[in-house]
């Protein structure tokens, strides 16, 4: 990578970087985005909106609270949870690949990253880009995510790639075990997106396997 973008993305991941929350225990791995606003707040992947759709589909409507922060709690109370010890998340890009999250003094100090990240995030349907710097900062997520899917190849685990941008970075890293099962086609639980009609066989199958591993 460039090496201005890594020092820029070294600097922001001192204060913005979420890693995954990945235990001995995890069996079910599903695979984000990115962090946004909630996610750098509390520290752990899909600990907003987009995680209470998850906490709701996997576990019933009374559990309002996100799914991030579900197993935030539980591996800070230590306690037997079956169905909260077989899930891991995470995440392709560790950092926001938005500006949002951001103090302003950081997205001025790193606006070439920045601004590089958003386009990615926004063109998921693009395997490689006609700007050449565009391609030299996503191989440099690519290899970042390609490190921590590696981490994981000798685990019994089943993967659950969300939505366009996840399943894309899968395909390009062209990692794989005889230990996964890969849940292909779930989307991205944005916009309560899990419980449309269309996606009720693949947002099944996640709940099967859920059921399956947390014996």
């Amino acid at each position: 990578m460039d090496k201005q973008y890594e020092e820029e993305y070294n600097r922001l991941a001192e204060r913005y970087c979420v890693e995954p929350f990945i235990t001995p225990k995890s069996r079910l791995i599903f695979i984000l985005e990115s962090p946004h606003v909630a996610e750098v707040k509390n520290g752990v992947p899909v600990a907003g909106a987009s995680g209470a759709t998850m906490a709701k589909k996997l576990f019933g409507q009374e559990y309002n609270k996100p799914l991030g922060l579900l197993l935030k709690k539980h591996e800070e109370d230590d306690v037997d949870r079956p169905s909260l010890d077989t899930i891991g998340l995470l995440n392709v890009c560790n950092i926001p690949m938005q500006k949002r999250p951001y103090h302003q003094n950081d997205i001025e100090s790193a606006a070439d990253l920045l601004e590089r990240l958003e386009t990615i995030r926004k063109y998921n349907h693009k395997d490689t880009f006609k700007e050449e710097e565009l391609n030299i900062v996503q191989s440099f997520i690519l290899h970042k995510f390609r490190e921590r899917l590696a981490a994981l190849l000798d685990k019994e685990v089943t993967l659950v790639p969300c939505g366009r941008f996840a399943q894309k970075f899968f395909r390009l890293a062209n990692v794989s075990s005889e230990n996964w099962t890969v849940i292909e086609d779930v989307p991205h639980p944005s916009y309560n997106s899990w419980s449309r009609e269309r996606y009720q066989e693949p947002v099944s199958q996640v709940i099967e396997a859920l059921n399956r591993h947390k014996v």
